[in-house]
């Protein structure tokens, strides 16, 4: 009102000088001037409608070319293309451009929905509705293998660039997954057909979706309806975890060998049938699958508050209080408050009792695997216990980066928690094993009675996508490399060597014993030269069984063993024959090329698991890199049979030939419980409670294993020790295994390793090193004293 009063003065002050001769009652001997008339304002002119900047973004949606897939950026990442996203229907080529606001453009993915109405042109119609999706930075083609890359950003937030390598990884395809693979003729890539991939992808997500129909409508857990879009976006993460099984699959041979299409469409849809029926994607478990992707998809503002100490289990095994196995991640209020650089610290605790014998350890599956080494970039490295892995302090999308055991594994995760306080630990361990989460196992479910958990308690899920690992090996004896002499190495024909030569001698019958030193010597052994021998038999339980095969090709002599794909058993239970059924995988260094290696698939016989009769699988070629101190073989274009088991590789160092590994890229969807949730299920089971702001130590069940003891002063000399599980050691005569003493161990500090022994000879102490699995100790026999050494094997 003021601002209107001041503007209605002026009108009236500006009328009243047609009839006085000024504003404000003054007078003037002077005649008043000339009445004027006021100017007009000048009009304010209308800005002109801004119009933002628009770009054309073309793509090519296929399986086979899929026409009239709607496509669109998906901007609120619901799933579907919204009335307020534009969006195109593809052509019969599965081309469609959209033009959309260009500062849309690498910010959004693009998705493609596949309705009733799609026609695949190498498939025909399509007769179940899925979606697939691709990139924000990647908008030229939408594939199965495009969306397999998307759905790994959505978990983890990684970038496109890590998640085409863990796609490419699981998946053996070398070719680039944001190509349109239709129109590539050289994408079989050494017999990993991107299409064949990609149809058994869109034809598994089909059988999932047709196994979750009846879901449609009903409520996840966290009350919300689920939708169509929902349980599409459940299938395409659950078909991430599927894809190793997936791949293993597309290596049947049969399915290898078609080439009707529509015997393949055949195979590929038993393929698919039966991984959606083995997969814990159903009904009883989507209801909890969608609620946490729905919580995931919705960034939380990040509330800062004043560090803790934290604790979270990641796995539980119980049959009762002396037997379980615990695995945890802790974190003091100092390791839980961010540095410098926003990174919080954490501490991998292993847990293990077995009749009450407590093993503790750091790192690894085992004990004793705490000892692995790792290149981490600059020097072979492992990580004792209560060693410090850092995260980066999560945003608001639940986002982080991680360091796991000084380079061990790096990665990205993303977590999502949901409450279960006030839920009974009962219900909340049925909907974990329902949903597909195992990271805990109860003997009898019934020990949880109807206990709730208490306010504050999560469950937290997480996924994980890292990169490819440095190479690893574990330094114990039995991981040492063997080879045979060069007469045979060089295999041949054995009815044409002398007795007790060659593939004649009792060398070859016993096995190697002499250790590769060097890459060289053990490549120049190994090169594929069997020894060949006629049909053979062998007899079990007072049955002959005779080979299939006209001659006996032994193979062991000359070439090394990276992986099996069987699980039947060697010299135990029924008989299958001559041969165990399992395949075993080998390599020989030979083959055109620099470095050439060639593939094998080989039999197994059944009474001694021997290698026999292989076929080449395909070739390929080996790498040598020095690591620091070492070196390390890796191999290269893998055929698909090999690719779908863990990265094989050698290390030279020390003397030393070991068999090594090397992590592929991982994408895992995982679970674990919060701080107050493990706190009380663990006093519910009667198990100690974990303190996170206490370091934990070893134990005397820490050095479990068996141990190579010797005297230097006596060689040819060796005891073998076993310090068991249950607390228990054994001795043995290591001339003669079947011979035993008596013996004992007792750890005097578990923490250093220092201990005493007694022996039917001697007595002494010494100590072990957990790292490095060696041990050294000094003896005592009446006035007599002396020295031996231990190495783990």
């Amino acid at each position: 009102m003021k601002i209107q009063f001041k503007r209605l003065g002026l009108v009236i002050c500006s009328a009243s000088l047609l009839m006085t001769a000024g504003c404000g009652g003054g007078s003037s001997d002077a005649p008043a001037p000339a009445p004027t008339q006021a100017p007009a304002p000048t009009p304010t002119p209308t800005p002109a409608p801004v119009v933002p900047a628009t770009t054309s973004v073309s793509t090519t949606v296929v399986d086979g070319a899929i026409q009239n897939a709607v496509v669109c950026l998906d901007k609120n990442g619901n799933g579907l293309c919204d009335t307020d996203e534009v969006q195109g229907k593809t052509d019969v080529d599965g081309k469609v451009t959209i033009v959309v606001p260009t500062a849309d453009v690498g910010k959004f993915p693009i998705i493609a929905l596949v309705g009733l109405d799609a026609v695949d042109k190498d498939h025909g119609p399509v007769k179940t509705a899925y979606t697939m999706s691709a990139p924000a930075d990647q908008l030229g083609v939408v594939s199965p293998l495009t969306t397999l890359v998307q759905q790994t950003i959505a978990l983890t937030g990684a970038t496109s660039a890590d998640a085409a390598k863990a796609v490419q990884a699981t998946t053996g395809i070398t070719a680039s997954l944001f190509e349109d693979f239709t129109k590539t003729a050289a994408a079989t890539n050494g017999g990993v057909n991107p299409a064949t991939v990609a149809r058994l992808i869109v034809v598994t997500s089909q059988q999932q979706s047709a196994k979750l129909d009846t879901a449609l409508g009903t409520k996840s857990i966290d009350g919300s309806v689920i939708t169509q879009a929902q349980i599409d976006t459940a299938v395409q993460k659950k078909l991430l975890e599927l894809l190793p099984a997936l791949m293993v699959a597309l290596t049947d041979p049969a399915v290898m060998a078609a080439t009707d299409p529509t015997v393949k469409e055949g195979l590929l849809k038993d393929a698919a049938i039966k991984l959606a029926t083995d997969s814990d994607l159903s009904l009883s478990s989507v209801a909890t699958v969608v609620a946490v992707n729905t919580q995931g998809s919705t960034p939380t503002p990040v509330v800062a508050v004043a560090p803790t100490a934290a604790l979270n289990l990641t796995s539980l095994n119980f049959t009762d209080r002396d037997n379980y196995f615990i695995r945890a991640l802790t974190a003091s209020v100092a390791q839980n408050t961010p540095d410098v650089n926003n990174n919080v610290k954490y501490v991998y605790r292993n847990i293990r009792s077995f009749v009450g014998n407590i093993a503790q350890w750091g790192f690894g599956s085992e004990p004793a695997r705490g000892a692995d080494l790792h290149f981490n970039g600059s020097a072979w490295v492992n990580c004792p216990v209560n060693f410090e892995s850092t995260a980066s302090v999560r945003d608001a999308a639940g986002n982080s980066n991680y360091n796991y055991c000084n380079g061990l594994e790096t990665g990205h995760s993303k977590r999502v928690a949901l409450d279960v306080g006030g839920k009974t630990m009962a219900e909340v361990y049925a909907q974990l094993r329902e949903g597909g989460s195992k990271f805990l196992t109860l003997g009898d479910p019934g020990v949880l009675g109807g206990t709730p958990f208490p306010a504050g308690s999560s469950v937290v899920y997480l996924a994980l996508t890292a990169p490819t690992g440095p190479v690893a090996y574990y330094p114990g004896s039995s991981n040492w490399i063997t080879q045979f002499s060069a007469a045979i190495s060089a295999g041949g024909i054995a009815a044409n060597q002398p007795s007790g030569v060659a593939c004649n001698s009792a060398e070859f019958r016993s096995g190697s014993t002499a250790y590769s030193t060097a890459l060289e010597s053990l490549v120049g052994a190994m090169a594929g030269t069997p020894c060949l021998y006629p049909q053979g038999n062998l007899t079990y339980n007072g049955v002959m069984y005779t080979s299939p095969d006209v001659s006996q090709e032994a193979w062991g002599n000359s070439t090394l063993g990276i992986g099996s794909i069987g699980t039947a058993l060697v010299n135990s239970g029924a008989a299958t024959g001559f041969y165990t059924g399992n395949t075993k995988l080998r390599i020989a260094f030979k083959g055109p090329g620099l470095n050439a290696v060639t593939y094998y698939s080989c039999k197994e016989k059944f009474d001694n698991g021997g290698t026999r009769n292989c076929t080449v699988l395909g070739q390929g070629s080996y790498t040598i890199t020095p690591l620091g101190d070492g070196r390390a073989l890796t191999l290269n274009g893998l055929p698909p049979l090999i690719a779908t088991l863990p990265t094989w590789a050698l290390v030279e160092r020390g003397g030393h030939v070991y068999r090594a590994y090397q992590n592929k890229p991982t994408m895992l969807n995982t679970a674990r419980l919060n701080s107050i949730a493990t706190t009380a299920l663990l006093s519910q089971l009667g198990l100690p409670a974990i303190d996170p702001s206490t370091p934990f130590s070893l134990t005397a069940g820490s050095y479990q294993g068996t141990w190579d003891v010797t005297d230097p002063a006596v060689p040819g000399t060796k005891t073998i020790l076993s310090i068991l599980s249950n607390g228990g050691v054994t001795c043995q005569d290591g001339s003669d295994p079947t011979s035993y003493h008596s013996c004992s161990v007792t750890f005097t500090d578990p923490t250093t390793g220092a201990f005493q022994f007694t022996t039917a000879y001697s007595t002494g102490s010494g100590t072990f090193d957990y790292l490095a699995g060696t041990a050294s100790a000094t003896w005592y026999q009446g006035a007599t004293t002396g020295q031996i050494v231990a190495q783990r094997r």
